[in-house]
């Protein structure tokens, strides 16, 4: 595809329209600058992975064009006909590894793990309707931003995003909120980045200021599901802050949108069909080098069949 019919397609799809009015829509994160027409103007590659509707979109902005630095971004748009699935093992895993054991087509990284928590999860996680694991909370017994929201898959393959109400946040709720919902599968994370079409206030923090990997899963308001992974800790991509990745999520008009675990972890797998080898797309920083070599074996995923 030529970058022209790439461009079109971007301004297109990415960025609302300017028609749209201030009444219709007040975040300010849409509103055009440098920044987000560098988004724009990238010499975006597209792949089709499937007919059925999977493309992969990726592009390395270079000579600091983006937030002022070098960036590598990879987007998978997942039309939302198909079935997603939460894995999980006892034992840490690759990306690639899950999505070739469950014959996918496409997987992402989940969210966060430490190798003493059950099923190596520190957040909360359903599979097939078990409760596996709880959500790890500190001392002070109030559950952290890692763990105010929530992504839900229905016995019939939907995905869904979830945001924990600040009425429950602020109190000793632990894992009650998840244990609600009615979804086979849940995984919680954060934090949550876009709700209802509105950025989520992010915290100001360490982990949020500094730039890492980042992994992502949006939904706009049709139903598409966007995966989105940033490369980082290389000299061709620096990765992003939690701002800069909120800013992404809205320019790609996710109506919804949560963080996961990111870091060594963030890593996007694909291929055309399951007689087809898995390929890493992007560039997992765990072996020190802008390669595809780079995965870390981590403890869930979420994938699309």
């Amino acid at each position: 595809m030529k970058k022209n019919t790439i461009l079109l397609f971007m301004i297109g799809v990415l960025l609302l329209p300017a028609a749209v009015s201030h009444a219709q829509d007040q975040d300010s994160s849409l509103v055009p600058d440098a920044d987000s027409m560098a988004f724009v103007n990238g010499e975006w590659e597209s792949r089709l992975l499937h007919f059925g509707g999977i493309t992969l979109r990726q592009c390395a902005f270079r000579d600091s064009s983006l937030f002022h630095s070098n960036q590598f971004v990879s987007i998978l748009v997942i039309r939302n006909s198909f079935r997603f699935d939460i894995l999980a093992d006892t034992a840490l895993v690759l990306t690639s590894e899950f999505v070739e054991y469950a014959e996918a087509l496409a997987g992402i990284n989940g969210s966060f793990f430490a190798w003493d928590a059950p099923w190596k999860s520190v957040n909360y996680l359903r599979v097939d309707g078990n409760e596996l694991a709880p959500n790890r909370i500190p001392q002070d017994g109030i559950r952290t931003f890692r763990q105010s929201g929530c992504i839900a898959v229905s016995d019939k393959g939907r995905l869904s995003i979830h945001a924990l109400p600040q009425h429950v946040m602020d109190t000793y709720d632990q894992d009650l909120w998840e244990k609600e919902l009615t979804a086979e599968d849940v995984l919680s994370s954060g934090p949550v980045l876009r709700a209802a079409g509105k950025d989520v206030p992010v915290m100001d923090n360490a982990f949020n200021n500094a730039r890492h990997p980042r992994t992502a899963v949006g939904i706009r308001r049709g139903g598409r599901v966007l995966m989105v992974v940033v490369d980082g800790r290389a000299t061709e991509a620096a990765g992003m802050t939690m701002q800069e990745l909120q800013r992404v999520l809205s320019w790609l008009r996710a109506w919804d949108a949560i963080n996961l675990d990111g870091g060594g972890s963030s890593t996007l797998c694909v291929r055309k069909n399951v007689r087809k080898p898995v390929s890493v797309v992007n560039h997992p920083s765990d072996n020190k080098l802008f390669d595809n070599q780079g995965e870390r074996r981590v403890a869930n995923v979420l994938i699309v069949k």
